[in-house]
Formats: C-alpha cells, structure tokens, sequence
C-alpha cells in the first residue's frame, strides 16, 4: 500500500493549498465565488493568524492537505479539539485508501487522544459518505437565512 507523508505547510506553499482548495470548492458544489487569487490571500490571512495547513505527500507529490485549528473543548475545558476546516484528497488519487490515511496518520502524529470537528456541506453527499464510513457521526444541524 501507498503511504502518505504529512508535512507541515508554510506560506511557500500558499499556492498549491489555494490550488487544492478551489478544487475541493468544485467538488463540495460550495457556492464560495472567490478566485484564486482570493483563495491564495485567504490562505495566507489563515497561515499568519492561528490556523495551521498540512500537505498530504505521496513520495514527492502533494496528493492533497488539510487545514485546522486547535481549539478548546467548549464542554471539557482540559480537553482539546481539532477543527478540520478543510481537507482534500486530488481526484486522481481517490479510491485508494489515501483519505482515510491521511486522517489516521493525522490522529496519531498531530491530534492524539483530541477530538475531531468538521463541517460537510449538504451539497456534498459523497463527502458527507466518506466522513461517516470513516466514523465521524452528525452532531448538528447548521442553517442559513440568506438576505
């Protein structure tokens, strides 16, 4: 089997996060509008506050990443809480095992014994699929009232 190296991202590598992101943008059927050039100074503002990226690596190439922030477990404040804003896989690697990887070798080398968090838009079922099959359950519904 394949196996994924995960390497910390830095702002030299805004661009092929930004890349990826209007990729998953497509894929999830988000209604975000920006451009890549918006995507790359977005990317930057998370990098230089208290977000933090890593590239999923399949021997030299970045096969995909995920974007995070450390946060306090609003119930359990000796607790720590992971919430994944963003992670991707590139289409061309998918079906192979790679998502569910990136995710363990997550949960072992950077978010030990800490909870998970992310958000599944309702226009991306497939997505919605892979976060279940891999043991992720819905917690709450969030609604929109647009003006």
């Amino acid at each position: 089997m394949e196996t994924l190296t995960v390497i910390s991202a830095q702002l030299n590598d805004v661009h092929i996060l930004s890349q990826m992101n209007k990729e998953l943008i497509e894929d999830e059927k988000s209604d975000n509008p920006m451009t890549l050039e918006e995507l790359n100074d977005r990317m930057t503002d998370f990098l230089n506050n208290d977000w933090k990226a890593v590239l999923l690596v399949l021997g030299e190439q970045a096969v995909g990443y995920a974007l995070y922030q450390e946060r306090e477990d609003i119930n359990n404040r000796k607790n720590k809480t992971f919430y994944i804003r963003q992670y991707f896989i590139r289409r061309q690697y998918r079906r192979r095992g790679l998502g569910k990887q990136g995710i363990d070798k997550l949960r072992t080398e950077l978010f030990q014994n800490s909870m998970l968090i992310i958000d599944v838009l309702e226009s991306n079922p497939m997505g919605r699929r892979f976060w279940e099959e891999i043991g992720f359950n819905s917690y709450y519904t969030n609604m929109r009232l647009n003006p």
